[in-house]
């Protein structure tokens, strides 16, 4: 087959094509350059930002939180930490007890944990933070005086004697009792650690607490002594706070001895608006040396003269003067040392009824001198309502004033006997009294200014002779120091130390 003609009109067909495509001369097209697309924004959304959570190994109050968010380990806490909170226990002695967290409104410290592991959130460094409570302080406060008032052992008293027959001491062990401000600061420093799991020892103190002996007490104890006492032992106390009274044999009548020189005295102040010199000089011997002829010279001057024969006048005005008060058998008929006076001039002089007188038991008193406890007792008393600015002597006699029933008894405190009353007190004491003694009788009366209070005290001793001359001043005086003592120690008990400081029993 031929096929060159078919491929010369293949080739003018196709130059033919070409020849129609040939482009337009340039000054015939019209061109407009293109203008780029505006470019929109895309938006995107941001990442999520991760949620910081507790570096692993951290634990608080030993639950792991390691992990957890602040919320979740919040949540975790509450619940767990709530839950473990249990009653708090007291030991002190023998005594336990118990607290409800209620009670104290006892929880965990949330706020204050979490504001502790705050470091370890969001970082790669764990904590560990120990559990700490809070609580109504007021509450626990309360409850541990509950707890101090119920195991408080009070004081025991005791007596205590030596080997000699009178000797007898009022005691006591000091009583215990758990430090109620330092037991609330040690409770609630493990409170705030959370220190609860085992029950927390409070220490019983000794305490200063001291005693007061009863006067039923007291009263026992002195009747015990003036019975075992081979004569007649009469005691008066009276407590100048309270007027509560203790009375052995109080009544009974004794020989007044020097004891009524305090009388003389109180005489001499309702008849005289001042004293002279020697006036003064006599009244301070009387008192503090016990002189019987300066006692006499003030009988008489309180009668208006000098001389014995004005101080038997003195006597009897003064005997008179404490009947009215109504001091029974409590007087002076005669002066001191004046059985020669009365001899040597046949005095006819004034006597009480003959022994025996008064209650009983009964001793040897004379006629013209004598004493009771009671009366004794009383007349001290009414000295020092007059110094405190009221009482009977105020009211009955015009010379006398608080200031110089003071003075009297300023007097009585100088009294230079500490063998007597002052050897059963101890040293520093006030006393303010007048002590006397003869051949068969001893006596002390006076007022004890003492730390655990104050108080009026008259003694008087009595001993039949027998065959004897006379007592010694060691037996007579000395069983009078012991009732002293004993009477002193029920307002001052000493303070025995059988438990040492901060020891629990």
């Amino acid at each position: 087959m031929n096929f060159r003609p078919r491929l010369f009109a293949i080739a003018l067909i196709c130059m033919a094509i070409l020849a129609g495509c040939t482009p337009a001369p340039r000054s015939t097209l019209s061109y407009e350059p293109a203008l780029a697309a505006e470019s929109t924004p895309v938006s995107v959304p941001p990442l999520p930002t991760p949620i910081p959570v507790y570096a692993p190994g951290t634990e608080v109050a030993g639950m792991p939180i390691g992990g957890l968010s602040a919320t979740e380990a919040e949540s975790v806490l509450a619940t767990a930490l709530t839950a473990n909170v249990i009653p708090l226990k007291l030991v002190a002695g023998e005594h336990t007890y118990t607290i409800e967290p209620t009670t104290l409104q006892l929880r965990p410290d949330l706020t204050t944990l979490l504001a502790k592991a705050a470091p370890a959130l969001g970082s790669n460094t764990p904590v560990n933070v120990p559990l700490q409570l809070v609580f109504n302080e007021d509450a626990l406060h309360e409850q541990i005086r509950a707890f101090a008032d119920e195991t408080a052992i009070p004081p025991q008293v005791t007596v205590i004697s030596s080997t000699e027959v009178l000797s007898r001491s009022f005691a006591y062990l000091p009583g215990r009792a758990i430090d109620l401000d330092r037991s609330v600061a040690i409770v609630s420093g493990l409170l705030r650690r959370g220190r609860i799991t085992t029950p927390i020892a409070l220490t019983l103190w000794p305490t200063n607490d001291q005693p007061r002996i009863s006067t039923a007490q007291l009263a026992e104890q002195l009747e015990q002594m003036a019975e075992v006492w081979d004569g007649v032992a009469g005691i008066y106390l009276y407590d100048l706070a309270t007027g509560a009274e203790v009375a052995v044999n109080a009544r009974t009548v004794f020989p007044g001895a020097s004891t009524i020189k305090t009388a003389i005295m109180l005489y001499g102040y309702t008849k005289l608006e001042t004293f002279t010199e020697e006036q003064w000089q006599k009244m301070r011997l009387m008192i503090i040396e016990s002189d019987n002829l300066a006692a006499n010279d003030i009988l008489a001057a309180g009668a208006g003269g000098i001389g014995t024969d004005i101080a038997f006048r003195g006597a009897v005005e003064m005997s008179e003067m404490l009947a009215d008060l109504g001091l029974e058998h409590l007087y002076l008929y005669i002066p001191f040392e004046a059985v020669d006076y009365i001899k040597l001039y046949n005095i006819k002089y004034r006597c009480g009824p003959q022994d025996p007188v008064g209650e009983p038991p009964y001793t040897e008193t004379g006629c013209a001198l004598r004493a009771t406890p009671y009366a004794i007792g009383q007349l001290y008393r009414m000295i020092d309502e007059c110094a405190r600015g009221k009482g009977v002597l105020l009211e009955k006699f015009a010379l006398l004033r608080p200031d110089r029933c003071q003075e009297m008894l300023d007097l009585l405190a100088e009294n230079a006997d500490r063998t007597r009353m002052v050897a059963g007190i101890p040293e520093g004491i006030r006393v303010e009294h007048k002590s006397g003694w003869i051949e068969h009788t001893q006596a002390d009366a006076g007022i004890v200014r003492s730390p655990g209070g104050d108080y009026v005290l008259a003694v008087y001793i009595y001993k039949p002779l027998g065959n004897n001359l006379s007592w010694s001043d060691s037996l007579l005086g000395g069983a009078i120091a012991d009732f002293s003592r004993l009477v002193y120690t029920a307002y001052n008990p000493i303070r025995l130390q059988s438990v040492a400081q901060g020891e629990t029993p």
